[in-house]
């Protein structure tokens, strides 16, 4: 809007600067609209190259308000000279807003009105008179009110629609949030396993980084259950996620007690000791689990495949990984092992 309305005010300027210059000769007047013109010039500069709106909008504004009241001044109502300040409180508020825009408004009209009060009797051969005078400050102040009801009404009506876009956006996220994630732990879900797991793997392949993939089972989780309630079972699920999330740069639910990685690092030795730690840390817990016959507490086991060579198949890797958690069972649970 204020690229247009600097364009047309501009383009008009000219005009008239070369009208002025060229076949009325008036010279004082030429420099007038110069002096407009050069300012708008350089608020489209502003505008368009450095993008710097709040800069042309202020001094657009200041430099219409300076040239109009210097245009009334020097035509002295010539040559229907009053209209161009009809051209103001438009500009100034749709550009800086209804309130500031109204604000200085009615300063530009104070002055305009003050220096067209002057020119009664005497302005163009006495042509403006006291019932001319009362009408250009009528009709200028009923214009102020209603570009101001229209202009403010406009962004009444703009809020409500950003905001109403902004919670429709928000909706968005969430159920966005919502399709990839497990609603108890907030952890990725099975969906978008399939989604980050190449993008992750391909990008350790380009830096050369080692690429592991775990799956963590809760050992006996189906007697935790049974004996402490469904209620109970949520809340380790949660704290076992927790820990899962800041071991693995992705973690995810796959279902039940069962939760899966992707860790990157350096090299296998690191990995293998952040998991190592990840067991640890679940068994710290010291969750009781009386019907966990391999210890008092909450355990786990973990299947981990540690990728060296780069071909990828997302169906190997996780089977390498299976049967990894397979074989961490069999020897007795609360264990890791790596393929």
């Amino acid at each position: 809007m204020l690229n247009a309305f600097l364009f047309i005010t501009l383009v008009t300027d000219s005009i008239l600067f070369l009208f002025n210059l060229i076949l009325s000769h008036n010279y004082s007047l030429s420099i007038v609209h110069l002096g407009i013109g050069i300012p708008i010039f350089y608020g489209l500069i502003l505008l368009r190259k450095k993008k710097n709106y709040r800069l042309a909008s202020y001094l657009s504004t200041l430099i219409l308000f300076l040239g109009y009241l210097t245009l009334i001044a020097v035509l002295k109502g010539e040559h229907f000279s009053m209209i161009w300040s009809y051209f103001f409180a438009p500009f100034s508020m749709i550009i800086l807003g209804a309130r500031k825009g109204l604000f200085i408004s009615i300063i530009f009209l104070f002055f305009a009105l003050s220096l067209s009060y002057t020119g009664v009797g005497t302005w163009m051969q006495g042509l403006w008179d006291l019932a001319s005078y009362i009408r250009f400050a009528i009709s200028q102040i009923v214009m102020l009110y209603v570009i101001y009801a229209i202009t403010n009404s406009n962004e009444k009506a703009y809020e409500k629609i950003r905001s109403l876009r902004q919670r429709e956006l928000a909706q968005l996220k969430l159920f966005e949030k919502l399709s990839i994630t497990d609603p108890l732990t907030s952890l990725y879900n099975r969906r978008s396993l399939d989604e980050i797991f190449p993008k992750e793997f391909y990008a350790a392949q380009r830096e050369k980084k080692y690429f592991a993939y775990l799956l963590l089972d809760l050992d006996y989780f189906k007697h935790y259950n049974d004996r402490y309630g469904h209620n109970k079972g949520d809340d380790v699920i949660r704290e076992v996620a927790a820990l899962i999330k800041k071991t693995c740069k992705y973690a995810f639910r796959i279902g039940g007690d069962e939760f899966s990685g992707i860790l990157i690092a350096d090299s296998s030795e690191k990995i293998k000791k952040r998991v190592n730690n990840l067991r640890r840390k679940v068994y710290d817990l010291k969750i009781e689990h009386s019907q966990n016959p391999i210890a008092p507490y909450v355990t786990c086991s973990i299947g981990v495949h540690i990728v060296q060579a780069y071909e990828y198949d997302f169906i190997d890797i996780y089977n390498n990984a299976d049967t990894a958690l397979y074989k961490a069972k069999a020897q007795g649970r609360n264990k890791v092992v790596y393929l």
